[in-house]
């Protein structure tokens, strides 16, 4: 046995550190080319505040910990006040999911999985569509609940309590969704499998739940959080989405029998009741879809303890799913973005300016760059007559021209457009 590990846990280590240098490669492309959405600009804002003891932002015109109970991201701020540039989260939020591989490799040993079929679920998790949104669709606290998930259920399994704890409340303080989830895991714990650990969980939970409530009341500020209905939102998305969570892990998940599958009910009942966005938010590539991968990729160890042959699929499947079914660059016919250095060297100019500065709603990709600098400010109302640039560069002949510094043509957002084209107006 330990000759088998010691010929497969290296591969997966090795395979972490290829998705991790890949997706930090990919998310310089699209921060250089201003791709980058608000949210990476607010976190950046938020814990280069956190040196105030505030943790307010430009990017949502008030203090983070009012919109969301992320308490947990002030660990991160004396990091980015050491290297301050949105780099660095980009950096930490890709080693995280990185990581989760690995200690979900770990807890699949832990429940007996073989080292072959652990490291092969590792990389399947690495594959999955939703892990590699985590790291490319934007900055999220949610890019860190598969790895406390992971290590939460480590720990769990060998009934360590003060670790199993210690982890539930850094997980407990990420967002305040995490706070129904674990309620509802400690709950079910407490029924079905260890009395004392699962009433621990409960209380928790129940405690930082009451907590955030009070400190909301006290500020009378509300959470940012979704609506609600009774009606789904999009059944047939959450459909597919469920589709292409299961397939890289070759179906593993359903073999644990659908009692258990019933535990991951309000994972799937947040994504499918929520509404209304402006955006999908079944979609792949999507934050709110951590929790659901997390249970999903849990779930597919301990399936693999029952049907220990879906190991082989998962890595094929995976593949497949990445390749034709994925939200990043990393689908067939797509291409990293061109990079404007003008249009980048000028929101550089931003960020490095001591003076107060209004960013243009329609240029969060600039606000994403910028947002260190804590005097710089996104716009609170939407710009007029904003230009939606297209979502990917499907251009392969430009992007191979860019990489000889060749001359580009218009540009809108890293994509060549044509002349009838509008392209957004540089800032500033």
């Amino acid at each position: 046995m330990r000759a088998a590990r010691f010929r497969t846990e290296p591969l997966l280590l090795c395979v972490a550190a290829v998705f991790a240098a890949i997706y930090l490669a990919l998310d310089l492309n699209k921060l250089f080319a201003l791709r980058y959405g608000a949210d990476l600009g607010t976190y950046a804002q938020t814990l280069m505040n956190l040196q105030h003891g505030s943790s307010w932002n430009f990017g949502e015109w008030r203090p983070h910990f009012q919109v969301h109970d992320a308490w947990v991201l002030s660990l991160l701020a004396p990091v980015l006040w050491f290297f301050p540039s949105v780099e660095t989260l980009l950096l930490v939020q890709v080693v995280a999911v990185a990581c989760a591989a690995l200690v979900l490799a770990a807890f699949a040993r832990e429940l007996g999985v073989s080292a072959r079929a652990a490291t092969l679920l590792g990389v399947a998790f690495l594959l999955a569509p939703s892990a590699q949104g985590l790291v490319y669709d934007n900055f999220s606290e949610n890019a860190f609940v598969p790895l406390l998930a992971f290590s939460a259920a480590l720990f769990a399994h060998r009934r360590a309590l003060i670790p199993t704890l210690l982890i539930a409340q850094l997980l407990l303080g990420l967002k305040e969704d995490e706070i129904l989830f674990v309620a509802w895991f400690g709950a079910a714990c407490t029924f079905f499998w260890d009395r004392r650990l699962g009433m621990w969980l409960f209380a928790i939970a129940v405690f930082n739940g009451g907590a955030y409530i009070l400190y909301e009341g006290l500020v009378r500020a509300r959470p940012h959080d979704p609506g609600y209905t009774l009606v789904p939102h999009d059944p047939l998305g959450v459909v597919w989405l469920l589709l292409f969570v299961a397939i890289p892990f070759a179906f593993a998940p359903i073999a644990v029998g659908w009692k258990r599958l019933l535990l991951g009910v309000p994972l799937v009942a947040e994504i499918l009741f929520m509404a209304p966005w402006t955006y999908e938010p079944s979609r792949l590539g999507s934050h709110y879809t951590a929790p659901l991968l997390a249970g999903a990729a849990v779930a597919a160890a301990a399936g693999l303890t029952r049907m220990p042959k879906l190991a082989s699929w998962m890595v094929p499947l995976g593949i497949v799913a990445t390749l034709f079914f994925n939200d990043t660059v990393v689908h067939v016919g797509r291409w990293p973005y061109l990079v404007d250095w003008g249009a980048y060297d000028r929101a550089i100019a931003v960020r490095q300016r001591d003076a107060a500065q209004t960013i243009p709603r329609d240029q969060e990709g600039v606000w994403a760059v910028a947002a260190v600098n804590t005097r710089v400010r996104l716009a609170q109302t939407p710009a007029p007559n904003a230009v939606f640039c297209p979502a990917y560069n499907r251009d392969a002949r430009s992007f191979f021209a860019s990489l000889r510094a060749a001359q580009m043509p218009r540009l809108c957002g890293g994509v060549i457009v044509s002349e009838s084209v509008p392209t957004p107006k540089p800032y500033p």
